[in-house]
């Protein structure tokens, strides 16, 4: 073998450093397939989702869609899987956040999903996602007006509610009214917790447009 030959057998030190650093690198795979993107996202909702048997149960429960999208331009090769399971966990983090703060009252879960690539509005290829999200517990919807809870306004004619109406009618043409306000200071003092609870109610679903920011593009 030649002396030019067995040279170029042998790397130098700074070579093998070099050889070294490129390995490392190449270990950050990003990906650049977009049917890797989505068996990536079916892996993530299957894992999340409630069991195909426990379906059948919640047939007809209150549900809730929310959808997200991805463009393909600016997943490609900017993400690994990593970074990518990351993001579709906050974004189903995003959705359930958004549904609570509507419809506090029920208990959701992820019930179905859908997911594909098709155009987006702007005509870019992107990774569609539908999700539905079903309450557990199937309560009534929560009606709002003007941003805040609508409030029952029926008369309660029981406890505090029914010695009012009774002394109300008990006065009759009477000049003689303490008693009766002296009734209606009790009925006020009661209504002030219930709407703390309405002010309360308020400011919470002033919070409703608060989501969190999910990037859905890593081109910039």
């Amino acid at each position: 073998m030649s002396l030019l030959d067995q040279a170029a057998k042998n790397l130098s030190p700074y070579k093998a450093m070099m050889a070294e650093s490129a390995s490392k690198n190449d270990e950050v795979k990003f990906i650049i397939q977009p049917n890797i993107l989505m068996d990536i996202l079916k892996d993530e909702m299957d894992s999340r989702a409630i069991d195909k048997k426990m379906k059948k149960q919640f047939a007809g429960f209150r549900t809730r869609l929310k959808t997200a999208e991805w463009r393909l331009a600016g997943m490609l090769n900017y993400v690994d899987e990593e970074i990518y399971r990351v993001q579709i966990g906050k974004t189903l983090e995003s959705m359930m956040k958004h549904i609570k703060l509507v419809q506090p009252n029920g208990d959701w879960v992820l019930l179905d999903y859908e997911a594909d690539i098709r155009p987006n509005k702007n005509g870019d290829q992107s990774l569609m996602l539908a999700a539905s999200f079903v309450d557990t517990k199937n309560e009534n919807d929560m009606k709002y007006q003007n941003g805040i809870p609508s409030v029952d306004v029926n008369v309660d004619v029981t406890g505090s509610n029914k010695e009012l109406i009774e002394a109300i009618q008990a006065q009759g043409g009477g000049s003689d009214n303490a008693e009766l306000i002296a009734t209606l200071n009790r009925f006020i003092n009661s209504m002030t917790p219930q709407n703390a609870s309405v002010e309360e109610n308020k400011s919470k679903v002033k919070e409703e447009n608060v989501l969190d920011e999910v990037p859905g593009d890593f081109s910039e």
